[in-house]
């Protein structure tokens, strides 16, 4: 019996539609909007490449002052929770389903993700999925993000899970990938609903592709 199943949130069991691209450049036309003009695609090919990860570590990277990051950061989630709040976000087809058999096989559900915790209750109170969640976890709970386990091992902790070989990862970007690797998962589940291909997924440690977490339930439980 599988411990745990720990999903990503936006490309895998929440469509993305460009949300996060969009905040992304809001972010950085507030926070820098020198560098936005003269290394735009730059900016926006790392944002990309770096899909799954915690925001405020991306900003870092990208900006590499502290002070700019977190300006950066701020503006962000504010420009992603306005979006969630005017647009919506729609689940990817047949997540909630997928969640919902996979509950009722026994095995505890949980969500991890580089949103911050507002960001991700509202994107939950948005697909009223409060009620099929046994926990969620953002970076700002541990400390760090994705590909660093430790939203993972946080999340185990709250669910009960004590053997990572028992636990099931999924995700569409490299870094959940890396991330369930670093955890130790028995099954790390990628995704081509969202960010990266069979390919990218493969080499980053899946040990299973699947085109969406609509075929989860087939795939671990059979049926």
């Amino acid at each position: 019996m599988f411990e745990m199943i720990a999903f990503d949130v936006a490309g895998t069991t929440v469509m993305d539609d460009g949300l996060v691209i969009r905040a992304f450049e809001k972010a950085f036309s507030f926070a820098v909007p020198e560098q936005w003009q003269d290394r735009r695609e730059e900016l926006t090919q790392y944002a990309l490449d770096t899909m799954g990860q915690s925001k405020i570590e991306v900003f870092t990277a990208m900006l590499g002052r502290a002070d700019l990051a977190q300006k950066a950061n701020v503006a962000f989630e504010a420009a992603y929770y306005d979006l969630v709040l005017t647009e919506g976000v729609t689940e990817i087809t047949g997540a909630r389903a997928a969640i919902e058999k996979l509950r009722a096989a026994g095995i505890p559900v949980g969500l991890t993700t580089g949103f911050s915790r507002s960001t991700l209750d509202a994107i939950v109170k948005s697909l009223g999925w409060a009620d099929i969640l046994d926990a969620t976890v953002v970076p700002g709970e541990v400390g760090a993000g994705r590909p660093s386990p430790l939203m993972l091992q946080k999340e185990a902790a709250l669910l009960g899970a004590t053997n990572p070989e028992n636990c099931v990862i999924v995700g569409d970007t490299i870094s959940d990938m890396e991330a369930g690797v670093a955890f130790g998962a028995g099954v790390r589940v990628g995704v081509l609903s969202g960010a990266h291909d069979a390919a990218a997924l493969g080499a980053a440690g899946a040990t299973l592709i699947l085109d969406s977490v609509a075929a989860l339930p087939a795939a671990l439980l059979g049926h």
